[in-house]
């Protein structure tokens, strides 16, 4: 028989492995390697990793002080005094709500940039209304002394003419300080750079406005003795072209910083969705069309009536039935795109397009009588009427826009925004409840 070559298996190699160990005993060691049938035991194994570390076990023990250290500069604070018995969640029913802000704090910007521009607009309109009120006075204490002198009627047509342009140029200086506010309130971007573009054809008007004044009231008016301040006639014409150049100026400045900050605050309530804020954005000019369409209408309509029209005529009543009109077809054009609602959209369209008509058969007739009819107001009319249609073109193309956005989320983000900002300046009077325990944290 051929002897076969041994080949050590895993149980011979363990059972040497424990022979040679020193933590087993030498009986445990001398197991038969020519048993199969007997497998080696695993304790101990076990009882190694068990066994007590002993002094050469290189392991060492460290006292690790577990009470917690202040720093020298904070003193301790004893919480004994804390009433936590009102902490818990949820929170108990809340108190009485607070009373609701005053109209002016809503309407009072809160960054010093808003509040600059808006106190600018006002000193702006109250110096502009003296000077025109002052320049009104002139004309008509001086007009009532020459009559009643003369005991003649010097009332021309120049000097109506001139009446009329003092007071809408009056009455333009109160729409800007109502749409300024309303551009700060809305945070309307586009509405705030009109109003620039609007205060920079005042600056126009009254540096126009110095050669027609002097020479109209020139014959009339004497420096002195006929308003409420000894003050000439031409001081106060450089006033007003000197005061409006200023606040220009200033809106300028302030125009950089407001329009960052404008944008950052339409951006915390749309978000960085670009079809929302296109949508926004499409919305913001067409209110701000709305709202210069009510000054173009009504200048043009007061110019009409009490220049051109008289009493006896049928289309003086016309007019004057369809200025009010005109102002609740504009009201309807903002509710629709404000609401979304498509019928109040429609109705205004129409609207539109009848004032269009209007319009032009007004500037028609303009131009067909001026060197009769309307030979002193023919250009003021033509410059009123071009303005109200270009800007009723303009007013058509965005409502159909306007329209075609509804139901795509802007209504939404215009009633989050409104929320928003009701709910602005208000206190909550149990939103710390559960935060009176000082050793827990809150997120407010």
């Amino acid at each position: 028989m051929s002897s076969q070559p041994y080949y050590p298996d895993a149980d011979d190699a363990y059972s040497q492995y424990h022979g040679r160990s020193p933590y087993i005993p030498h009986s445990t060691a001398a197991i038969s390697t020519d048993s199969h049938e007997v497998k080696a035991s695993y304790d101990d194994l076990i009882d190694e990793y068990a066994s007590p570390y002993t002094a050469n076990a290189r392991h060492g023990t460290f006292n690790v002080e577990t009470q917690h250290r202040r720093a020298a500069s904070l003193t301790k604070k004893s919480y004994a005094d804390v009433d936590t018995a009102a902490a818990g969640y949820p929170p108990g029913p809340s108190g009485p709500e607070p009373p609701a802000e005053p109209l002016w704090k809503r309407i009072l910007p809160d960054s010093v940039a808003c509040r600059l521009y808006v106190l600018t607009v006002l000193v702006e309109t109250a110096i502009d209304l003296a000077v025109e009120s002052e320049l009104l006075l002139h004309m008509h204490r001086a007009t009532e002394q020459i009559e009643s002198s003369t005991g003649q009627n010097i009332g021309s047509a120049d000097t109506k003419k001139m009446s009329v342009y003092l007071s809408i140029f009056v009455l333009a200086h109160v729409f800007q300080f109502a749409m300024a506010v309303d551009a700060v309130a809305a945070r309307n971007t586009l509405q705030f750079i009109s109003l620039t573009a609007f205060n920079t054809v005042f600056l126009a008007y009254s540096i126009i406005q110095i050669g027609e004044v002097r020479e109209t009231l020139s014959n009339i008016v004497t420096d002195t003795g006929t308003g409420l301040s000894d003050i000439p006639i031409n001081v106060l014409t450089t006033i007003t072209p000197c005061v409006v150049g200023a606040a220009e100026l200033i809106f300028i400045l302030l125009g950089w910083k407001i329009y960052h900050e404008f944008g950052w605050k339409v951006y915390k309530f749309l978000g960085a969705d670009r079809r929302i804020k296109k949508m926004y954005a499409s919305y913001q000019i067409y209110d701000c069309l709305i709202k210069f369409d009510v000054f173009f209408w009504a200048g043009f309509s007061v110019q009409f009536i009490v220049l051109v029209l008289n009493t006896n005529d049928w289309e003086f009543y016309v007019t004057c039935a369809a200025l009010p009109l005109s102002l609740v077809l504009l009201v309807e054009g903002h509710l629709a795109a404000r609401h979304e609602n498509k019928w109040m959209m429609a109705t205004f369209m129409s609207g539109c397009v009848g004032a269009m008509i209007y319009f032009v058969y007004k500037l028609t007739k303009v131009l067909m009588y001026r060197n009769t009819e309307f030979q002193f107001v023919w250009r003021s009319l033509t410059v009123f009427s071009i303005i109200a249609i270009v800007f009723l073109l303009a007013t058509f193309v965005y409502s159909v826009i306007v329209m075609r956005n509804f139901g795509r989320g802007l209504k939404d983000a215009l009633v989050r925004k409104d929320n928003a900002h009701q709910r602005f300046g208000s206190t909550n009077q149990h939103n710390r409840m559960a935060s009176a325990n000082p050793n827990r944290m809150s997120i407010d």
